[in-house]
C-alpha cells in the first residue's frame, strides 16, 4: 500500500513539473506529451510509470529527443489525432497498455495495447 502511494505521489509530482514554467515565444506551437503505463500488479507491490516532455514546433525544439520529426508528422498529418500507422513493423499481442495524452496547441488522448502499437501508430511524436 505504501508502494503504491509513493508511484502516485510521483507521478502527481511528475504532472507537475511536466508543465512549461516559461512563456514560448509567440507563434509557436508547444505540446506538453505524455505517456502513461498501465499499473502492473506483483504480489503486494502496484507499479506504474509515467514520462513527459514538451515539444515546440514553428521552430521544432523543446525537451523532445526527436523534435523536428515530430514536427513533420503533425504538419503533413495536420494534428496529432490524425497520424496513424506510420511505423511497418510488427507488435506482439501482448496487451500492456499505455496512454499517451497531450495538452498545449492540441487536446489528445488515446490509449494503445502496448507501447509498440503506439510507437507504430504515432512514430517520432511519443519516442522521447
Amino acid at each position: 500500500m505504501i508502494r503504491t502511494a509513493t508511484v502516485v505521489a510521483c507521478t502527481a509530482v511528475a504532472l507537475a513539473l511536466a508543465t512549461p514554467a516559461h512563456a514560448e515565444p509567440a507563434g509557436s506551437d508547444v505540446y506538453v506529451l505524455q505517456v502513461f503505463g498501465a499499473v502492473e500488479r506483483h504480489e503486494d507491490t502496484a507499479i506504474s510509470w509515467h514520462r513527459a516532455t514538451t515539444l515546440t514546433c514553428d521552430p521544432a525544439g523543446g525537451g523532445h529527443a526527436k523534435a523536428e520529426e515530430a514536427c513533420d508528422l503533425i504538419a503533413r498529418h495536420g494534428d496529432i489525432a490524425s497520424v496513424t500507422s506510420v511505423g511497418d513493423g510488427f507488435c506482439t499481442m501482448e496487451y500492456r497498455p499505455v496512454t499517451v495524452r497531450v495538452s498545449g496547441a492540441e487536446e489528445y488522448e488515446e490509449t494503445f495495447g502496448n507501447q509498440c502499437v503506439m510507437n507504430s501508430a504515432k512514430g517520432a511524436i511519443f519516442d522521447f
